[in-house]
């Protein structure tokens, strides 16, 4: 998973950030233009989640996330060729709505169904992956278009996601601990204690897993709460990556101290991510969210500030950490609420409203800039959106399945 993470940052939007001058500069297409081939694709990955979550829950990712790379691999070399802006939206909408409806849908489901106990931890090290790839490929990318050309770039990036996924995906990936006669954090098989509602392993007591059907979730007030929040930052977290680059450029700083910028943004949100991961094994999650939401409120004010490399780099701290650890806590929410056994299918319907919001921030953003010449009115809209994320988290009290006695602050239950 770390491996997949790390090769799905070639279509995330601090790698797209690098592309949108070169792209608009050769063949004179607005910004807006460009984001709108993102927030086709991304719209088109959110539906088609509806569908792969319930086959990822039923036969595991292998061949799921075996196939989305290899195509997604493909059109991103296929890119360098482009001609026209018809191309241009065909090949994005397909390797968005592989990205977003395939390869992290999978990416996000699979990792929660292998740890319970020590789910925290494991998805943190899981995307640590994507964390340092939108750090690192960025950069990749970026030496490539100085010195070859952004075409030459995107046939490096498609090369580069097909040489760290296909061998280990086919290799190594396994659906869930009990198709090997495990159970989550690789306990051994259990037996039910006399109290019926633990079980024993290794002369251990460890609670039992809750999972709610999709159905079930659907009749919660959390379900509704939790995507809203998730919605809100999803629309600012995508309109601020994608037009990042773009941004510190039009701010004064040079490409290449932009892309540094970004890359700093990125690796330095690492510590975060393995924190935020731990602490959720022995805090609830919804209220280390509470403050993480906040956070990037602030780190949104500081973007707005950055026209050095000092306040840059101030930015890429502050901001970097709290968002890092963003996407790990909403993944450790949905899990620890609702259960494994579901989540792919709770998970695809979770997407395309995420999704929605995922693909139309960069649009809104390049189209608020292409309009009055400055990123400011939407970076402060998006400030307020993160304070509203923060409070309404604070209302999304863990759900009670029918029949199901509550469990209290354990690790895999805590929210």
């Amino acid at each position: 998973m770390v491996l997949t993470g790390l090769a799905a940052s070639v279509q995330l939007n601090p790698t797209i950030g690098v592309f949108v001058k070169p792209i608009s500069g050769e063949f004179g297409w607005s910004r807006a233009t460009l984001a709108g081939a993102v927030t086709a694709g991304t719209i088109c990955g959110g539906l088609l989640a509806v569908f792969i979550g319930p086959l990822i829950d039923r036969f595991g990712g292998k061949w799921i996330l075996f196939f989305g790379f290899l195509f997604m691999g493909g059109v991103l070399i296929a890119l360098g060729f482009i001609s026209a802006l018809w191309q241009f939206y065909l090949i994005f909408i397909v390797s968005r709505m592989l990205l977003q409806g395939v390869i992290q849908l999978s990416n996000n489901v699979i990792v929660s169904k292998w740890f319970l106990r020590m789910r925290g931890r494991a998805v943190s090290f899981a995307n640590m992956g994507q964390r340092a790839g939108n750090g690192l490929t960025p950069l990749f990318a970026q030496v490539f278009v100085s010195e070859f050309g952004w075409r030459q770039a995107t046939i490096a990036v498609g090369l580069l996601a097909w040489s760290l996924t296909l061998g280990p995906v086919v290799l190594w990936l396994r659906r869930q601990p009990e198709d090997m006669g495990l159970r989550a954090d690789g306990d051994p098989p259990t037996e039910k204690d006399e109290e019926g509602d633990k079980t024993v392993a290794n002369g251990r007591r460890v609670f039992g897993e809750t999972s709610f059907t999709l159905g079930e979730a659907l009749r919660t007030r959390a379900f509704y709460i939790i995507v809203g929040a998730m919605s809100f930052s999803f629309l600012a977290g995508a309109g601020i990556n994608f037009n990042m680059v773009a941004l510190f450029t039009d701010q004064g700083l040079s490409a290449n101290q932009a892309v540094g910028i970004v890359s700093a943004w990125s690796l330095l949100g690492l510590p975060a991510l393995l924190i935020a991961g731990v602490l959720s094994e022995r805090i609830p999650v919804r209220g280390i969210l509470v403050v993480i939401y906040l956070g990037v409120a602030v780190g949104i004010v500081m973007l707005i500030r950055v026209h050095s490399i000092p306040t840059g780099i101030a930015f890429a701290l502050v901001h970097g950490s709290f968002f890092g650890a963003m996407p790990v806590l909403q993944s450790l929410l949905l899990a620890n609420y609702f259960g494994r056994r579901y989540l792919g299918a709770i998970r695809g319907v979770v997407t395309p409203v995420s999704m929605a919001c995922n693909a139309v921030g960069p649009l809104i953003a390049a189209s608020v800039y292409d309009a009055t010449g400055s990123y400011v009115p939407i970076l402060t809209v998006f400030v307020g959106m993160m304070t509203v994320a923060s409070l309404a988290m604070m209302l999304a009290s863990p759900p009670r399945q029918r029949g199901v006695p509550p469990h209290g602050g354990s690790a895999g239950t805590a929210a």
